[in-house]
């Protein structure tokens, strides 16, 4: 299905800008040819560094990210895209559609029963709530049915899907499409918390037509638990300043799952989730970008949720995130390079966020070449010289967007910030470098990704 374009008006720009072409394909062997290209170009790169040591290094290259982000969101405070300039005004006076909020849950006893209490109490005019009860075998079914008899079934429904239906989240949300009439659907996960005016905050955007998707900023409700939480919460504000200069610039703005509102046009023309992945929000987001959908992030709306108390259940989260986010891009790395009436800026942002997966590789193969050079008595190099004022200055640019991020995103004290930048920065060196490693490792020996799924710990308590 495609686009219903007698639902764009007319006067709105960039029509033409849709691309209506086949549908999305998995090629798990096109993931390790391309994901085996980049790890030789880096290869290859570090070793002429070593045999002819040029005036710079493989890694130096990866500054450039540093420096064409900077230089797009300087350009983008002057010049906003045309169809959001047209439509500012619009958004104030835009009629409020019917918007249908899906909760998909499995064995979510813990947490339903306040997430439900807190999304029925939307100050918004006409909405419904379902609940997709993905094969719950735990008191999750007794407790969405006293939640029925509280509410009705006129405004709240509860969708049961059988033991033999297709598994996890994608499939929960395509077969709740089918069972709500929104033309807006927003999608929270189980344990999500939010304020009464949510909906109203993320509705507006959508007087664009070409506005496929909003993602709302995320925050943890136990953020204090712990040293991983805190942990956590940092991370979320640095998601926050990039995800927020992706909105500025027009670039890849992605969906995190909880506190996302979508298109139901724009779902109907990707024909739905897709139920062969782990990461089903950031395939979705990518197919989007690759129609030419512009997806927004509302900064002024924020959707808590728990996050794990230990290390342990972070890293087997973090796993399941991060090969989401590097499939996605893989599979789909030729199209959008190649794409032809994909924005210039967009396929920039989308291909150097594929890189970072490629850096720490990078980095590793530099310092063996660096430490390579020390054993041999050949310093000081250009390898040296010119590495290290780059990695200086990448360290730098991630410092600076976790300070600013979390400044905002916390509304801390400067001093505040700086330990929450420390602590992210120390965080994510022992979470990400290892988590990269094993799983490029995973997909160039072609070992089966399947479908594993672990499920986010739930624990109620920062519900209550």
């Amino acid at each position: 299905m495609v686009t219903n374009k007698e639902a764009i008006v007319e006067s709105d720009p960039f029509l033409n800008m849709k691309n209506l072409e086949p549908q999305f394909r998995t090629h798990l062997r096109a993931e390790r040819i391309t994901l085996l290209v980049l790890t030789l170009a880096v290869c290859a790169g570090t070793a002429l560094s070593i045999a002819y040591t040029p005036p710079f290094t493989t890694f130096t290259l990866f500054v450039v990210y540093t420096t064409v982000f900077s230089l797009l969101r300087i350009y983008a405070r002057e010049n906003r895209s045309v169809d959001r300039t047209a439509t500012v005004e619009r958004e104030s006076n835009f009629d409020q559609p019917f918007v249908s909020i899906v909760i998909p849950a499995h064995n979510e006893e813990s947490v339903i029963r306040a997430t439900v209490e807190n999304v029925m109490a939307m100050d918004y005019p006409e909405f419904e709530v379902l609940v997709v009860d993905d094969r719950s075998t735990d008191c999750t079914p007794e407790i969405l049915q006293e939640l029925v008899e509280t509410y009705g079934s006129k405004k709240f429904k509860v969708f049961t899907r059988n033991q033999e239906a297709t598994p996890f989240k994608a499939a929960s949300l395509n077969d709740a499409l089918a069972q709500t009439t929104g033309k807006l659907i927003a999608v929270f996960d189980a344990d999500a918390k939010v304020e009464p005016d949510f909906i109203a905050k993320l509705v507006p955007y959508f007087a664009n037509p070409l506005v496929g998707a909003v993602q709302a900023r995320k925050s943890l409700l136990n953020a204090n638990d712990n040293f991983v939480t805190r942990c956590q919460q940092y991370e979320y504000g640095m998601d926050f300043h990039f995800q927020s200069v992706r909105d500025t610039i027009r670039g890849a703005v992605e969906l995190r799952g909880n506190g996302m509102m979508l298109r139901r046009t724009a779902l109907e023309e990707l024909e739905g989730f897709n139920e062969r992945v782990i990461g089903e929000d950031l395939d979705l987001c990518t197919r989007m970008h690759m129609r030419n959908w512009d997806l927004r992030f509302a900064a002024n709306a924020t959707v808590n949720e728990e996050g794990p108390t230990t290390l342990g259940a972070l890293f087997k989260q973090r796993i399941r995130w991060t090969e989401g986010s590097i499939v996605r891009y893989l599979e789909n790395a030729q199209e959008i390079i190649f794409h032809r009436k994909l924005a210039f800026r967009t396929k920039l942002d989308a291909a150097l966020f594929m890189f970072e997966f490629i850096g720490p590789l990078w980095l590793l193969l530099e310092n063996i070449s660096i430490a390579a050079r020390v054993a041999t008595h050949q310093l000081p190099s250009p390898v040296v010289i010119y590495a290290a004022p780059a990695m200086a200055i990448l360290c730098s640019y991630f410092l600076y967007a976790s300070f600013v991020g979390i400044k905002k995103a916390e509304q801390t004290t400067v001093f505040g910030a700086l330990k929450g930048m420390l602590s992210v920065y120390v965080y994510l060196t022992v979470l990400w470098l290892p988590i990269v490693f094993y799983l490029t490792f995973k997909i160039l020996t072609g070992k089966d990704r399947g479908l594993t799924w672990y499920k986010t710990p739930r624990y109620g308590t920062a519900l209550k």
